[in-house]
């Protein structure tokens, strides 16, 4: 059955945090979030929330990025139901915080496959859609890609795997009239970042490396993400771009 004409926007790992915010806000511009998440509960209940508030139609699709016959079910539903894809936010990732001789093979092949193998799947199961349909797609990175810091060797090569695939679908689709960036946070609040920094101490020393003082907020990537996907980015392309409080650089 088709929906609305509302331009439909798809988060990989939306069900809570950053995805999450970003979803809510691109509610708000009145896009029909397509909530893409593992956790069936929370993203019941995010795409319910966000229908209510907002007015718009959005639907949880439950999915494992790093299972491909996952993604093409994920878009098989979003086709169903919208007939259309506008904008396309790749943000699923898991991080842990290990120095290399504590990263056992299990656990880097896990964040490689969802964080690296998940986005190209994501990307894969959607392609031809974009190849003739005009529209956005925007990777969630990480600057841990860029300084190595953050979490462990596993998140930072996943992360810079994810801006490598960005370069390279930026330069396929860029003549089909698609834009293709990254946003690369560092230092926002989210359930990671609490894992990361668990106590009041570490959150001291984190705030003297950020300038302008503050913990980045899910808004602050949301925000980010609705410019990219607006007509105002079209000349930004195959671009990272830092979301850091002028941390790294």
């Amino acid at each position: 059955m088709q929906d609305d004409k509302n331009q439909v926007v798809v988060i990989t790992g939306s069900a809570k945090g950053i995805g999450k915010s970003i979803a809510v806000t691109f509610a708000k511009q009145g896009y029909n979030p397509v909530i893409v998440d593992f956790n069936e509960q929370a993203g019941e209940e995010t795409a319910e929330e966000i229908s209510r508030k907002y007015h718009v139609s959005s639907f949880f699709v439950k999915a494992d990025v790093s299972n491909a016959e996952d993604l093409i079910n994920v878009r098989n539903q979003v086709i169903e139901r919208f007939s259309r894809i506008d904008v396309l936010i790749i943000n699923a990732g898991i991080s842990y915080l290990r120095t290399i001789d504590e990263i056992s093979i299990d656990e880097w092949e896990r964040v490689i496959k969802i964080n690296l193998h998940g986005s190209f799947y994501t990307l894969k199961a959607f392609y031809e859609d974009f190849l003739t349909n005009k529209g956005k797609i925007i990777f969630i990175t990480s600057g841990s890609a860029i300084t190595g810091t953050g979490g462990g060797a596993h998140y930072a090569s996943s992360k810079a795997g994810q801006h490598g695939l960005m370069r390279t679908v930026s330069k396929e689709l860029g003549p089909k009239g698609v834009n293709v960036n990254a946003i690369a946070p560092r230092v926002i609040q989210t359930e990671i970042l609490d894992h990361l920094y668990p106590n009041e101490e570490s959150r001291k020393e984190l705030l003297k490396k950020i300038p302008i003082n503050r913990i980045g907020q899910p808004e602050d990537i949301a925000n980010l993400a609705v410019f990219l996907a607006s007509p105002e980015s079209s000349y930004i392309h195959g671009q990272i771009i830092l979301a850091d409080g002028g941390r790294t650089y």
